[in-house]
Order: C-alpha cells, then structure tokens, then sequence
C-alpha cells in the first residue's frame, strides 16, 4: 500500500462527508501572468492635494492622558477648548494629584451616549469622571448616583453634575471632594 493510498483510508475514517483530491498546483508562474510591479509611490503634493487618509476617531480627544483619567464634558467647543486650563478643574486635579496634561478631555455634546467599552479600546481608560447627565450609555439596571463612585466592568467611575453647577454651590464641592478621595486616594 502506497503512502497516499494509507493517509487516503485514515482521512475516510475521520471524515464523513465526500474527500477529493486535488493534483498539486504547478509552482512555476506562468509567463501569462503580469509580474508583480513596484506600488506607485504619492507625492506629498499629491497627498495635501487628495486629502489626509487617516481614519477619524469616534471619541476625539484633547490632552496627553498620561495616567488613564478621562472626562467626559459636554460643552459648546469654545468652552471645551479652554477645560484644561479652567482655574476649578486644576485645583481638582491638583487635588487628586494629576496634573492637566495627565488627563483625556472628551466633548460628548455631539456624541451622546458614550458606550464605556467602544471608549476603553480607544483610549487609556483607568478612571472616568463623567461631568453632566445622559453622557454615558447605561442601562436601566446600572443606575449611578451623582457623587457616588462606582465601577462598570473595571473601569472606576464617578459621575457628577456640570463644572459650572458644582463650583457655584458649597455642598456639591464637598460631596465632589468626599466622592474623589473615595475614588483616587483611599
């Protein structure tokens, strides 16, 4: 019995369903075929011309995120532009030891709901302090409390109201104070 006649009875053992052999393909390339040819290369003129080809991120953001925090605003642009050098927010970051350019700002005006895990492929996603309500995409079940800190998944989560209401109103500060240190320094 011949080696291919030997592996041909084992494959019908194994398999049940119709085998066919097939004769190997000739490795030689026929001379009717094109030879593969050098890719075209673009010039830069060309390229500025046609446009930039870099696929657009669902979630831009603004920031170097150097320690996975990301906040979640939904501002007009003007106003979110300004977030990382805005006086409160410096002194909250401050307060839970990172600096503004530790942080990833995300704008959510023109894209709510954010879903958590599309972000967390995006981006280093450690901590997530979400500011203002019907950013996050949640389920009815995954109720969060403003100022209460929480987790979806393993990713820490703290939800509270809008800077500009928080920073006018004495109690919110403290319950944004008494929520931070629960969450960053325990």
């Amino acid at each position: 019995m011949t080696d291919q006649a030997a592996e041909l009875t084992f494959y019908q053992q194994l398999f049940t369903e119709p085998l066919f052999i097939l004769p190997e393909l000739n490795k030689e390339v026929p001379e009717s075929l094109p030879k593969e040819t050098e890719p075209e290369l673009i010039s830069p003129a060309e390229i500025a011309q046609l446009g930039s080809t870099t696929p657009v991120k669902k979630y831009p953001v603004i920031g170097e995120n150097h320690k996975g925090l990301v906040l979640l605003v939904s501002l007009p642009e003007p106003a979110f532009q300004e977030l990382p050098k805005n006086e409160f927010l410096v002194k909250i970051l401050g307060a839970i030891k990172y600096a503004p350019n530790d942080v990833a700002y995300l704008n959510t005006l023109h894209l709510k709901p954010v879903n958590i895990y599309e972000l967390s492929k995006a981006e280093n996603l450690k901590h997530l302090i979400v500011f203002g309500k019907n950013i996050l995409d949640m389920t009815a079940d995954s109720k969060v409390s403003y100022y209460k800190p929480a987790s979806i998944g393993r990713t820490p989560l703290l939800i509270a109201e809008e800077l500009e209401t928080i920073e006018r109103d004495v109690n919110k500060k403290k319950q944004l104070w008494a929520a931070l240190q629960a969450m960053f320094l325990k």
